[in-house]
């Protein structure tokens, strides 16, 4: 007993120093970027939690105290280094070597850990999303809405004698978009599996939760920090164990195939280098289902919460849209869905609005950098855009404070091109994405799978919040990324039950 209780005392110090060590390197950057909160280590690491938990009210702070001109934000993860939008451009556009954005989201998402360290070494899933996917999506509808409707069918039955449903919002779309992605990643017997949906949906939600505490590990620590907590939240060792053995049977049956399937997991196959295993393709599939289900959820929910919020005139104007592209375009087609202009509205203005995080374009600074003020960005320390300075930039966006769901469609209207305001182009002014060659490779799949769900939702269902509910819920931040309410419910009734 007395010797467990020295181990525990000398891991405790252990603990204290590495982490001094690594904070207080945090601290000791030269350039004379000046710092947000108190100074020393402790003002450091109290501005760094009450960054974990309210990451908007230090950058508010920062922005007030230094007038907008750069500035440090400590975080448990190391030093930030704050950038306003004059240096948007030449952050998007530095080559890796100087800026580099994978070895950024390498660091955000601890890959080696929550995934493997393959991920940033050949990222060849991310070329076979931005390309064969991309060039197929047409082939994907019909799948993606006979899964839609299924699936809705079962979620949204109002219990007997009842005329609806509530459901608590993020966790059913997590489940839903999960479900429907999956239908064209590998097919109707794991999307249908509910051990698997249930395995890849904990996996997509804590992963974000995970990678943190990894993160803010010292370096010798981080896989048993990893192994412990995954033990508990959930991480890729469930999902995985299905996937695998997926993969191994359709391997063997592969070759027999006269014609091969129109699935994601067939065309990475397809083009994945010869040294490529199962347990690589697997971990790749991995990647993309967490890029899908976390990232779609989010977008999918806030605006859901925002069209619960809008006039009965003003949805069935989405509807009367939504039915003459379908009446045009002779059906559910990739041609149709790209005519849902309000729909397509409203999830970029949700994306303007709130955004998945407080920042864009986080890089990791690989060789030191002037700044046009006169101070410096060391090497080996991260820089990240204000996002809410570009995304509510009144110059850009009038009455920028409102988030009004119809702003693209008129925009469009306004200048004659639905495109240019659509909710997959990325510019200087609209940053969810990221933007230039690093802008998110599976953007298109995902504006079009969360189109065809919105619309069906909005056809099928009258979607409102319960009794006595007259405002959207408030969204959670932690470390810097915004998640919607995980607790908030609506209703959705069937409109088939609802008496003319």
């Amino acid at each position: 007993m007395l010797d467990f209780f020295y181990q525990s005392i000398l891991l405790f110090v252990v603990l204290f120093v590495l982490t001094y060590v690594r904070l207080s390197r945090a601290i000791s950057y030269s350039g004379g970027v000046p710092r947000v909160g108190k100074p020393g280590l402790l003002g450091y690491i109290q501005t760094a939690l009450k960054w974990t938990i309210d990451a908007e009210s230090i950058i508010l702070e920062g922005r007030k105290q230094f007038s907008n001109r750069p500035f440090v934000i400590p975080t448990l993860s190391g030093a930030v280094f704050f950038l306003g939008p004059e240096y948007m451009k030449r952050v998007r556009a530095g080559p890796d070597s100087i800026f580099n954005e994978m070895m950024a989201v390498n660091e955000d998402l601890q890959l080696p850990y929550t995934m493997d360290e393959h991920q940033m070494s050949n990222p060849y899933q991310a070329r076979v999303l931005r390309t064969v996917v991309n060039r197929n999506l047409q082939k994907f509808v019909p799948a993606l809405l006979d899964e839609s409707i299924l699936a809705m069918n079962q979620v949204f039955k109002p219990l007997k004698n009842e005329d609806a449903v509530s459901v608590p919002v993020f966790h059913t779309m997590t489940h839903l978009v999960a479900r429907i992605s999956n239908r064209v990643i590998f097919g109707k017997e794991l999307c249908r599996n509910e051990k698997f949906l249930k395995a890849i949906v904990r996996f997509a939600e804590t992963m974000p939760l995970i990678a943190p505490f990894v993160h803010w590990s010292p370096f010798a620590l981080r896989p048993v920090v990893y192994f412990v907590i995954s033990s508990i939240l959930g991480g890729k060792k469930a999902p995985l164990k299905i996937m695998i053995p997926y993969l191994e049977r359709y391997m063997k049956i592969r070759e027999s195939l006269v014609e091969k399937p129109d699935l994601i997991s067939e065309y990475l196959i397809q083009n994945a280098p010869p040294e490529e295993r199962i347990e690589g393709l697997a971990v790749r599939l991995l990647n993309i289902n967490f890029g899908s289900i976390h990232t779609s959820s989010i977008f999918l929910t806030q605006t859901l919460f925002e069209i619960a919020l809008l006039s009965k005139e003003d949805v069935e104007s989405i509807r009367t849209e939504v039915k003459e592209a379908l009446e045009v375009e002779g059906g559910w087609t990739k041609a149709a869905i790209n005519k849902f202009y309000k729909i397509d509205s409203a999830l970029r203005e949700v994306g303007r609005y709130y955004g998945l995080t407080h920042f864009a374009l986080p890089r990791f600074a690989v060789v030191g950098c002037d700044l046009e003020d006169g101070t410096h960005v060391p090497p080996g320390y991260r820089v990240a855009i204000d996002m809410k300075t570009i995304h509510f930039n009144p110059l850009v966006y009038p009455d920028a404070n409102r988030c009004d769901l119809f702003r693209f469609s008129k925009m469009g209207t306004i200048i004659g091109s639905e495109a240019q305001c659509g909710f997959t182009t990325v510019d200087d002014n609209y940053l969810p994405f990221g933007a230039g060659r690093h802008a998110c490779a599976g953007r298109s799949f995902a504006s079009m799978e969360l189109k065809l769900m919105l619309a069906h939702i909005l056809l099928e269902y009258e979607v409102s919040y319960p009794a006595g509910v007259t405002e959207r819920p408030n969204n959670v931040v932690f470390n810097g990324a915004i998640v919607p309410d995980t607790k908030a419910h609506l209703v959705f009734m069937p409109r088939e039950s609802i008496t003319p």
